[in-house]
Parts: structure tokens; C-alpha cells; sequence
């Protein structure tokens, strides 16, 4: 008969195969989902038609909103990754976003390595285990966003630090550190550095840490590490499109946040959110994980899987990193859901050494894959659908080739992508007479909402090729 200590042993290890299984399971479907379903506007689309013009104009240094119209709304580092997937593999939406889905996994790799070095290997996979649970990360790693590759820029600049005050080859770390804000700035610009600094200061303030946490880091060799990789970009951009500067820093990082509905976005219309939003964004994107947090927090953290002092040190710690990204966003207006996510590495530490290994644990994490399964589900089978024009320009492309395409009114971020830039804007009825006028055969796309004024000339010179999701495919002339 197996002694009690023993038998806990062994149903601990089956509970980390499950872990790992369930882990696995994670992964691979979102893998296997990434080309099943199209890009939709306007996000994924956007920045996948920018990266395919990247591509295309072989202009590397500035993203273009469209053809020779300059993107400042972020630096191109996601974009570098959707463009130079396109060009060893071809344009796709798999290719589009399978970079996205490996920096995710990168950024679990760097949590496993920080919990390994802190405790052992089982609480590591315990930690990528509650990350890759997490609702929000496992969708958004798989999508063509900035938000992916910022979780890796906040997480490995806040495991560096720690590494480095607490003298785990503190130069190596350091140095590390200043590498990954400069990631930071090329991901997101100013806003990732200042995600940091306010962790930081919370952290050190709250354990009257402050001097000490600041010379701990190597400034003399890190600071200016940090500015040789950041400024060459910055200074080429400002030169080739020159205003870019004042836009992102002026516009994308002070009135965009604290200017509800800013009218100078450039690109799109400001998302005009009541003050506080992002707290109730994150207990959704941080489900399930987000309600064994604020249980914890609520006991005042007395129960921990941590033996040593230096390990129960650390959740102090781990609770500003969870929480620098709602603090800085809490009074700002124009936010979105995702704007959570760069503290999803600090709470798959902290849900791991403040819970012990259970049943519980695996159960949250299966719910997460089960809703991953039916939303992938529902995606691919077309149940749930989203704004896209990969349908209707898909089963047309051959025709379409025929003659020019034109978008009337508003031309969907989609539309550019899968007519490969062939997509072209009508914005007035003295055009489009323009173009009948012509008599060479084009295609024109219309959304119903926008057929009154322009019916009747359409029925007599056009017709109707296909209808889907409400828009109308003429062929015209």
C-alpha cells in the first residue's frame, strides 16, 4: 500500500501530465485555426494589408497606410514580422499571423525560464500553463496585432529586472532590461516604456525600495545601449516622412489617451470608453485567471507555495506588474479590451505560487480550451462572422482580374488585402459617371446602406455579379 506522502506524489505528476497535455492541446489548436478563417476588419486587416505592402514597395522603414501614404499610428515591428513571414512564405493569412502566435510562444518560454530559475520546472509549466489558459493571450497571440509582441517587451524587461536585483549575473540582466525596452519602443513606443516605469515605481515606492531598485541597473553601458537601438529608426522615420515625430508622441501618446473621441487620429475614429473600462476588460481577457487573482488579493496573499523568504518577496512585485497597465490606462478613454494584456506574465507567476497544484488548476484551464474550440469552431463554419471582404473577393478574383475594382463610399482594409492593392475608392456620383462614361469594363462593390443616390444609375449601366454580407459586386460598362 503507497504511503500517503507517495500517493501525493503521484497524483501530483498526473495532474502535471494533464497540465501539459491540455497545454499542448492549446498551442496546436491555435496553430492549426490561424489560416481557417479570414482576416477581419479592421484591425487584423489593416496591419496585414500594411505588411503586404511593406512587402510589395520593399519600404522597410516606413509602414504605409496605403500607397504612398505613410502609417504613424505605430512603429513597424509587427509589421517587420507579418512582411518577412510574407516573403519566405507567401501572403496569407496563416503566414499573417503564425509570427504573432511564435512571439506569444517566446514570451512563455521566457515566463518557464523566470519561474525555473526562481523555483523548478514544474511550477514553470504550471506558469506557461495558466498563461496559455488565459483567455485573452491564447485568441490575441493567433491575431495580427502590436499587442502580442508588447507582452514580450514588458515581460522580458520585468523578469530582467528582477533577475538583476536580486543578482542572477546582474550584467547580463541589466543589459537585457534596456534591450527590451528599446523592443518596446519599436512595438509600441513610449507607452511600453512608461508601462515599466510605472511597475516599477509602484513596486519600489509600496517596498520603500526605490534608490536601491535604480542603482541596481547598469546605466552607464544600458542607457545608451537602450538609445543605439532605438534611435536609428526613429531619426530615419522623421526623415523620410518628416512630422511622424509629433504625430506619434504628441497625438498617439497624450491626446489619444486623455482626449475622449481625439479627432486627430489619422487613421480611424477614437474609441470613446467610460473612465475605468479597463478593470472590467480585464476580469473578461484575464478569464479565468482573473477571478483566482482577486481571491487571492482579497485573503491579503497569506497562503503561498513558496518556502523561502526571497521567493514570497516577489509577489509584492508581481501585483504592481499585473497592475501598471490598469493604472495607466484607468482615466483614459480611448482604449481598447486588449490594452490588458502586458501583465498576463505576472499573473500566470502569481497564480502559480499563490495556488497549489489541484484539480481546480487543470479544470480552469480546460474551460479556456473549450471555449477556444467552439470559437474556433463557430469561426470556420461561418456561425459567427465578423466584417470581412474575403468572400466576395475570393470567389470573384478571376473576374475581377478582368477590369478595375472600385469600393464606393468606404473601401474595407480587407478589400485592399485580398485584391492584393487592386481595390481603388469612389467617393462621388461625378466619378463614377466619370468612369461609366469611359466604357472600359470595371467592377464596382457597394455597401447596401449606400445604394441611395447611385441606384438608378447602377441599373442602367451595371449588374448585379454577387451579394454577400450586404455588399453588392457590379460588374460595370
Amino acid at each position: 500500500m503507497l504511503k500517503p506522502s507517495t500517493k501525493h506524489l503521484v497524483h501530483s505528476a498526473t495532474i502535471v501530465k494533464v497540465i501539459s497535455l491540455v497545454l499542448l492541446s492549446l498551442f496546436l489548436l491555435r496553430l492549426a485555426s490561424l489560416g481557417m478563417y479570414p482576416l477581419f476588419d479592421t484591425t487584423e486587416a489593416r496591419y496585414g494589408e500594411i505588411a503586404r505592402i511593406m512587402l510589395e514597395t520593399r519600404n522597410w522603414v516606413t509602414p504605409q497606410f496605403d500607397y504612398n501614404v505613410p502609417f504613424w499610428g505605430k512603429p513597424p515591428f509587427h509589421t517587420w514580422l507579418s512582411a518577412a513571414s510574407f516573403s519566405l512564405f507567401g501572403v496569407s493569412e496563416f503566414f499573417a499571423r503564425l509570427p504573432h502566435l511564435l512571439v506569444g510562444m517566446l514570451t512563455a518560454l521566457v515566463v518557464f525560464c523566470f519561474v525555473a530559475l526562481l523555483v523548478d520546472t514544474h511550477k514553470a509549466v504550471i506558469s506557461v500553463f495558466v498563461l496559455a489558459s488565459t483567455l485573452g493571450f491564447i485568441l490575441a497571440i493567433g491575431m495580427v496585432m502590436t499587442d502580442s509582441s508588447l507582452l514580450l517587451a514588458y515581460t522580458l524587461a520585468m523578469t530582467s529586472f528582477w533577475l538583476n536585483y536580486q543578482g542572477y549575473r546582474s550584467k547580463l540582466h541589466g543589459h537585457l532590461f534596456f534591450t527590451a525596452l528599446a523592443l518596446g519602443m519599436l512595438v509600441k513606443g513610449p507607452v511600453a516604456v512608461a508601462l515599466v516605469v510605472i511597475a516599477l515605481i509602484m513596486w519600489s515606492v509600496w517596498k520603500k525600495q526605490f534608490v536601491k531598485a535604480f542603482c541596481s541597473l547598469p546605466w552607464k553601458t544600458g542607457f545608451p545601449l537602450f538609445w543605439l537601438l532605438v534611435v536609428p529608426w526613429y531619426a530615419w522615420a522623421e526623415i523620410r516622412t518628416p512630422g511622424f515625430l509629433e504625430y506619434f508622441i504628441i497625438g498617439e501618446h497624450i491626446q489619444r489617451f486623455l482626449v475622449s473621441g481625439w479627432a486627430g487620429d489619422l487613421y480611424g475614429s477614437a474609441h470613446d470608453r467610460p473612465r475605468g473600462s479597463i478593470w472590467i476588460y480585464w476580469i473578461l481577457c484575464a478569464f479565468p485567471w482573473s477571478f483566482f487573482v482577486i481571491k487571492s488579493l482579497l485573503s491579503k496573499m497569506t497562503k503561498s507555495s513558496f518556502s523561502s523568504e526571497h521567493e514570497s518577496q516577489i509577489k509584492p512585485y508581481l501585483v504592481a506588474w499585473i497592475f501598471a497597465p490598469l493604472v495607466l490606462f484607468t482615466f483614459a478613454g480611448n482604449i481598447l479590451p486588449i490594452y490588458v494584456m502586458p501583465g498576463f506574465g505576472a499573473m500566470a507567476v502569481f497564480v502559480t505560487i499563490t495556488n497549489q497544484l489541484s484539480k481546480r488548476l487543470v479544470l480552469a484551464g480546460c474551460l479556456t480550451l473549450c471555449i477556444l474550440s467552439i470559437t474556433t469552431v463557430l469561426l470556420i463554419s461561418g456561425k459567427v462572422t465578423l466584417p470581412t471582404q474575403q468572400k466576395l473577393l475570393v470567389a470573384n478574383a478571376t473576374s475581377i482580374q478582368e477590369g478595375e475594382l472600385y469600393y464606393w463610399y468606404k473601401r474595407p482594409f480587407s478589400a485592399q488585402f485580398y485584391s492584393q492593392g487592386k481595390a481603388k475608392l469612389l467617393k462621388n456620383i461625378e466619378l463614377l459617371e466619370s468612369k461609366l462614361n469611359e466604357q472600359a469594363p470595371f467592377f464596382l462593390v457597394i455597401n447596401t446602406a449606400q445604394l441611395n443616390g447611385v441606384a438608378n444609375i447602377l441599373k442602367n449601366n451595371c449588374k448585379v455579379v454577387e451579394v454577400v454580407n450586404k455588399h453588392i459586386l457590379y460588374q460595370c460598362n
